[in-house]
């Protein structure tokens, strides 16, 4: 059955705390952005250029918050997408794992690899965009609640931690390719 993953009052709280302090409430919808993977899956991660170019299109047409996630791995990606983009906010490196699900609980939609995020997300019924690339997307359920972008590819599903395709599985990925399913969430 699904993941049962609840939140207590006191992390409630704590992200009520961090909503009100960025004045999250002016925006019209918040996405989550868990851009990173570790180490071990260079190619869990999408290009920081797609991620870029996918905020700065949503922003040139909603008034949309974007949360930033991640552990010491992403801080320098996420470093470059607060300077490149507007309306983002950080919300650390260092959380707890109860932290950094009371963040995911904020999002009305999570744009993610197939990472840690991804199953917190499920857990809370945050609608989620996934980026596959040598992971299996087939093996993942969804409980409804995960579109699965991935490239058609030959190799997919490979468990490669290296590659040397050219283009590779994460550079097929396109900007709309995961624009689209944002919206389609966003929209139904």
């Amino acid at each position: 059955g699904p993941i049962i993953f609840n939140l207590t009052d006191e992390e409630s709280l704590f992200v009520k705390e961090f909503y009100d302090r960025n004045s999250l409430s002016k925006y019209k919808k918040i996405i989550g952005i868990n851009a990173g993977a570790r180490n071990r899956w260079e190619f869990k991660k999408w290009r920081l250029d797609g991620y870029i170019e996918l905020l700065k299109t949503l922003n040139e047409k909603y008034n949309y918050a974007f949360l930033l996630f991640g552990g010491n791995n992403e801080i320098e990606i996420n470093e470059v997408l607060t300077k490149e983009c507007k309306n983002v906010f950080d919300t650390g490196s260092n959380n707890t794992l109860r932290e950094f699900a009371s963040y995911i609980d904020l999002c009305d939609v999570l744009i993610t690899g197939d990472t840690l995020a991804l199953h917190v997300a499920t857990a809370l019924k945050v609608p989620t965009v996934c980026i596959f690339g040598p992971t299996s997307n087939a093996e993942i359920e969804d409980y409804g609640l995960v579109r699965k972008v991935y490239p058609i590819m030959d190799c997919l599903v490979c468990y490669k931690n290296k590659c040397d395709f050219k283009p590779n599985c994460m550079e097929l990925v396109t900007t709309d390719m995961v624009l689209n399913e944002v919206i389609n969430i966003l929209e139904n």
